[in-house]
């Protein structure tokens, strides 16, 4: 063989080399590029499936408290309208628990009680009241009743002629007491008439 054959052999063989180890150079970059984009995407889609659950789990939780809030809102409403139908119908609570009667917790306001609950407690004291036509309230010296509503409540002179026609019965559990009110026909200022005049000390 010539020299000249032995260096276009020699020539081809380097150029068969440089260009194998650029085409393998080239089919491992891509097999990497491949493999690199592979686990990008892998990531991104677990943290995009992360993102979705944390999502679910926010959208999830607002919803239950909306709701809550939304319940406890229409449970206040509810509550406002029986509250004011029972004012505006002028009802009273009459069906006590057996703890109320026994006095724990006690009721702050005075209520109307039946005529058998009168008297029911020996610790109570017992007091006679009488209300007159033209609605004054005394007490058993026939003295006018100052504070009617800390005593027995101005609702409760408006309960005649549900137990009895001519007697009202009042519980106050702050000061201890049953009041028996009875209903005097008369007016009150006729009757102060009558009475001897007190000398003043």
């Amino acid at each position: 063989m010539s020299m000249n054959s032995k260096r276009w052999v020699l020539l081809a063989f380097i150029a068969g080399a440089g260009i194998g180890s650029v085409c393998t150079w080239q089919l491992l970059k891509r097999k990497y590029e491949q493999i690199a984009q592979e686990e990008i995407d892998s990531v991104k889609a677990a943290y995009a499936a992360r993102e979705n659950v944390e999502k679910a789990g926010k959208s999830l939780l607002e919803g239950l408290q909306d709701g809550l809030k939304k319940n406890e809102a229409q449970e206040n409403e509810d509550l406002k309208k029986y509250k004011s139908i029972i004012q505006k119908e002028g009802y009273t609570n009459y069906s006590r628990s057996v703890e109320e009667k026994k006095g724990d917790p006690f009721v702050e306001k005075p209520y109307v009680i039946s005529p058998e609950e009168f008297g029911e407690f020996e610790e109570y004291e017992k007091i006679s009241l009488t209300y007159y036509a033209d609605q004054v309230l005394t007490d058993e010296n026939n003295e006018e009743v100052d504070d009617v509503e800390e005593i027995v409540g101005e609702e409760s002179l408006t309960h005649f002629g549900e137990y009895e026609d001519d007697s009202v019965f009042v519980r106050n559990d702050r000061l201890k007491c049953d009041y028996e009110i009875l209903l005097d026909q008369r007016n009150y200022s006729d009757v102060t008439k009558t009475m001897p005049h007190r000398v003043e000390e």
